[in-house]
């Protein structure tokens, strides 16, 4: 995995950078506590750079006045002002770059965000010309990037480790709309160092012989939740890809059971391995290697691997292999396609072999395309979400749904936050971060940014669960038997 690591340490009120809102100064840890920034894979290799200048970051004390919590207002506390770029490229493996460091109060932080200059922040291609970078929101001058916080950051009165994970990804979308640019949506988690751990190993597939062979840019996808559940119900943790040498590493992952889902969707005739409960103590590195089988466990089979994401006016391309009744791989195979919505998304017609094939978007919505093999009596179909154009409207409405939750101890359920221009349009392009209105601890918000919150009950009580985009709010009370 692709990581790029700030370190910072960060200062809360001992030094006057920032505090509270009574401007009351706090006692300092002993220590510094350092905070750092780690990148995911960026899948593009015709790309040179990603560079993010960096301006500042701040967090946000479990302990904020009553007087902000009853006003709806979160206090955000002044931890590192970098005013530097950094290559999110440069650095993999887990790997890491230090960005500085100041005193932080002893206590917990159930926030963290990264201020982002996009006027000096690029993305250049192979020949050092800069591509055109869609940014969220207000596009130009600085941006607000609200981190995942999974669990509250402890920091001890000897200092502390915080890593940011700057997932590229998932934060640059390349061509999404059918034009040769990118649109980004930061994709960034946070942890606390001394609670991590790692997952590591090789991805082979068998030669012709047996023979394991690596396998390069394999798809490494980390879980959380309960992989009794249907995988709509997991979210993603991290994410990773191998190397040339088909090793990969997927580090600063919080200890605890994960889902590890591994695939290479250019190599259709073998099937994807996932493997629940792979355990990650804290300072260790799982060993997690993999031999993707091949597609079909033995009998006839029809594989298709691709993107399931695709914008309106852009062109995702799905790959298929076919199998013999005996489970061998079949050379030019006759393959049927079809959509079963082709107004929301129309095959293309290719010169290319029936194994590929050309899907192009045309309105939002979503639709399966279907690819069948006659000759062996076997078909396989990919659901495919089609995305509309970004809207540079402002936010102006924030409601989630539902409105008021009845939860029981133990419980986990998600919450879904809309956002609305003044028209009443529903903005999809925007950045989204929950918060918890009080320290209670009633729930835990396992997933605290993008449209969907995910939250655990923890005790019982009542509280309110809040989401934010663009400085606009809405809420949801949640009641916990």
């Amino acid at each position: 995995m692709r990581r790029l690591l700030i370190a910072a340490a960060a200062a809360l009120g001992a030094i006057g950078v920032a505090c509270y809102q009574d401007d009351a100064l706090h006692a300092p840890a002993i220590a510094p506590t350092k905070v750092f920034l780690t990148d995911a894979p960026f899948p593009y290799e015709s790309v040179s750079s990603v560079d993010i200048y960096v301006t500042r970051i701040e967090a946000s004390p479990i302990d904020t006045a009553p007087a902000d919590l009853a006003a709806g207002r979160m206090t955000w506390v002044e931890v590192a002002v970098p005013q530097k770029r950094f290559n999110l490229l440069t650095l993999q493996q887990g790997a890491t770059e230090f960005m500085g460091q100041a005193t932080l109060d002893a206590g917990q932080y159930t926030d963290i965000r990264m201020t982002i200059d996009v006027d000096k922040s690029s993305i250049k291609y192979l020949d050092g010309s800069d591509a055109l970078v869609h940014w969220p929101p207000p596009a130009q001058g600085e941006i607000l990037v609200y981190a995942w916080v999974a669990e509250r950051l402890a920091v001890s009165g000897t200092g502390a480790e915080i890593v940011l994970d700057f997932d590229v990804g998932r934060s640059f979308l390349y061509s999404l709309f059918g034009i040769k640019e990118f649109h980004s949506q930061p994709v960034l988690r946070a942890v606390n160092s001394a609670a991590t751990g790692a997952i590591a190993g090789t991805v082979t597939v068998p030669d012709i012989e047996g023979n394991p062979f690596p396998v390069e840019n394999a798809n490494v996808t980390v879980y959380g939740g309960d992989p009794s559940q249907l995988p709509g119900q997991w979210y993603v943790e991290a994410t990773g890809r191998t190397d040339a040498q088909g090793h990969y590493k997927v580090a600063f992952l919080r200890a605890g059971a994960y889902i590890v889902r591994i695939e290479q969707p250019d190599l259709p005739a073998f099937a994807a391995v996932t493997t629940p409960n792979v355990q990650v103590s804290v300072g260790g590195e799982a060993s997690h290697s993999v031999l993707l089988p091949r597609a079909g466990a033995g009998g006839a089979f029809i594989n298709v691997t691709g993107p399931s994401t695709i914008g309106v006016g852009g062109t995702i391309v799905l790959r298929a292999a076919v199998g013999d009744s005996a489970g061998n791989p079949v050379a030019n195979p006759v393959i049927s396609w079809f959509s079963r919505d082709s107004l929301t998304a129309m095959l293309l017609d290719s010169s290319y072999a029936d194994t590929i094939q050309f899907v192009l978007g045309l309105r939002q919505g979503a639709t399966w395309i279907v690819a069948t093999s006659g000759a062996f009596l076997v078909a396989d179909s990919v659901f495919i979400q089609v995305g509309s154009e970004p809207n540079s409207s402002p936010v102006a409405f924030v409601t989630i749904t539902p409105p008021t939750l009845s939860l029981t101890i133990g419980d986990s359920t998600f919450l879904q936050a809309v956002l609305r221009d003044s028209s009443g349009n529903v903005l999809t392009d925007r950045q989204i971060a929950w918060f918890q209105s009080d320290s209670s601890g009633i729930v835990d918000l396992l997933v605290n940014v993008g449209p969907t919150a995910v939250l655990k009950a923890r005790r019982s009580g009542s509280t309110i669960i809040r989401a934010e985009s663009e400085g606009k709010a809405g809420s949801a009370t949640i009641t916990v038997q």
